[in-house]
């Protein structure tokens, strides 16, 4: 990095899963999957309710109308395809997330360097956004933050289903973010694992840092980045930038 954009990054995107937190996706999901079925198990016979589960998780990622947000899109999409009643369904996921979801602390563990990265972007006066993709509630985000022995009153937004209206992969949720906190997307880096739902930001007018502790390739071919290395390594890039 050039002296002449050493100002250039006042915010700094972070994702979650993978990123900040140590967690082993093709294990959580279906523990997660597993526990949130057995919730519904009444009311819907556990195939349906995982085929369904994932249908209305894909509309509600495929989203692309900015003025419903993205709960909205998961449970219009989910009370149609079981017949179940808002009313019905949301004390049922309230109460998991209360009871059940901090039993799967077990899949998620602390980064050695999370809480440094942390630390040194807020000491550059850097505004703080938790990019995680916002499928979850927000319980389930801060929940996944503890986790990882983070506070989330360090982030000055943190994205979650009910404040968003679009989703990773789409650039459109980037923007959002911009818009959010009053940043140009070209004073943005974007830091995470994934190829795919990361690295997109470039789309929205952002720099990408490709942290690459436990890379998640979603992509053909070679994979672009303005930066990459390990997530002690964007420490040290952090640590450039003048205020």
């Amino acid at each position: 990095m050039t002296a002449k954009n050493k100002h250039k990054y006042k915010a700094l995107l972070l994702d979650l899963d993978g990123t900040l937190l140590t967690l082993d996706i093709e294990q959580f999901i279906p523990a997660y999957i597993d526990a949130l079925s057995r919730r519904f198990k009444e009311l819907v016979n556990k195939d349906l309710f995982v085929r369904h589960l994932f249908g209305a998780t894909n509309k509600m990622v495929a989203n692309d109308d900015p003025d419903q947000k993205n709960e909205n899109v998961f449970y219009q999409e989910f009370c149609g395809r079981t017949g179940l009643i808002y009313d019905q369904i949301k004390p049922i996921i309230d109460n998991f997330y209360r009871d059940d979801f901090p039993k799967l602390s077990c899949w998620g563990q602390e980064h050695p360097h999370a809480r440094e990265l942390i630390k040194t972007a807020r000491q550059k006066d850097m505004q703080l956004v938790l990019a995680t993709n916002p499928i979850f509630p927000a319980t389930a985000v801060h929940q996944r933050l503890a986790w990882g022995g983070l506070d989330k009153d360090d982030f000055h937004l943190i994205t979650a289903m009910d404040n968003m209206h679009f989703c990773k992969p789409n650039p459109r949720y980037y923007l959002e973010i911009s818009s959010k906190i009053d940043c140009p997307p070209e004073e943005c880096l974007m830091a995470g694992n994934d190829t795919q739902e990361d690295l997109i930001a470039a789309k929205a007018g952002m720099d990408t840092y490709l942290v690459e502790d436990h890379i998640l390739n979603r992509t053909d071919g070679e994979t672009k980045s303005n930066h990459r290395g390990k997530l002690e390594d964007l420490i040290g890039l952090i640590k450039t930038l003048e205020h």
